[in-house]
């Protein structure tokens, strides 16, 4: 009913209207009465002080009951130049797109939207590189539900990141991944970037400090490879390996690991498992690189325990 529905919006808006000031004053008792909007549906609502049945509309874009074909033809009907019109057009072939995925894939599986609208249950955390020609789940072959995705410049682990930080978390405390994927890509504009002598300004530049630092670690191993391009595709591959070390210096990563590892009936060994990888987009190849973790960190690994366990220390980078 148009009282139900009135309802529904005041649930959204805590303090009547708090969170979307200007829906807020469409309905918000005490106030004068609306005029009538151009666009959406009408909808009928009780006045905050006589509760009077009063005829109202919200504007489109804040009507969350609309199909959503709708929702895309809307943009048709705002005034724009034409210019205007011409670059907006271009986003128009993302919903013709999703129309035939979503068809063809009901076609193949007529219950996948069923299932995965009942949540989500990945086994994988895919930390990898904002390019766009690296998208997990294309070089994968793989569908929606199967990865938990974190993306920037370079797939970097940065301890600083809230963003990447949070998603960690998450990954691990809730959705309890078994997979860890650190996945870099030949030709990474980030890593080239940083390899450059070249300001490229805050705060760009300060996120490629870090892939500085990983050159400077290996600054010998790569500075004897005389191949520009093969010292770019090592490059890439070290820095994969130190963001991966970086994973396992995080109490995240550590508390998780400590808890199943003291577990082993249960889990059958440390979890999450960490993985470097790297994908070509020249052949379309996924590369697993074979790291030996403890080599890497060697005796300084101590200086990033959190935890005083022997179960810590026995499942260490394994």
């Amino acid at each position: 009913s148009a009282a139900s529905m009135y309802r529904s919006v005041e649930s959204l808006l805590p303090m009547r209207a708090m969170a979307f000031p200007m829906l807020g004053r469409l309905v918000a008792p005490g106030r004068a009465r609306p005029s009538v909007c151009r666009f959406g549906r009408s909808l009928r609502a009780f006045s905050g002080d006589s509760k009077e049945i009063k005829e109202m509309k919200i504007p489109q874009y804040l009507n969350s009951w609309v199909e959503p074909e709708a929702l895309w033809e809307f943009n048709d009907t705002m005034e724009r130049t034409n210019a205007a019109k011409q670059a907006d057009a271009e986003i128009g072939e993302l919903g013709d797109r999703n129309k035939a995925w979503q068809k063809e894939t009901l076609k193949q599986d007529p219950e996948f939207f069923k299932r995965i609208g009942q949540g989500q249950a990945p086994k994988y955390l895919w930390i990898g590189c904002a390019d766009s020609r690296v998208a997990a789940e294309n070089l994968i072959g793989g569908k929606p539900g199967e990865l938990f995705t974190h993306r920037n410049i370079a797939n970097m682990v940065v301890a600083t990141d809230t963003n990447l930080r949070s998603v960690l978390q998450y990954a691990v405390d809730v959705l309890q991944v078994r997979h860890i994927i650190v996945c870099g890509h030949y030709d990474c504009g980030g890593v080239k970037a940083a390899c450059s002598v070249k300001d490229h300004a805050l705060p760009l530049e300060s996120w490629l400090s870090g892939i500085r630092d990983v050159y400077r670690l290996h600054r010998e191993e790569l500075d004897a490879i005389d191949c520009p391009d093969e010292r770019h595709k090592r490059m890439v591959e070290l820095n994969v390996i130190e963001q991966c070390l970086n994973l396992f210096k995080t109490s995240d990563i550590q508390r998780r690991r400590r808890y199943t590892a003291s577990r082993i009936e249960e889990f059958g060994c440390a979890l999450p498992r960490v993985h470097a990888m790297v994908f070509s987009p020249a052949d379309g190849i996924l590369r697993r690189l074979n790291v030996d973790y403890k080599k890497h960190l060697g005796d300084s690994i101590d200086v990033y325990h959190l935890y005083d366990d022997p179960l810590l220390d026995a499942a260490e980078l394994d």
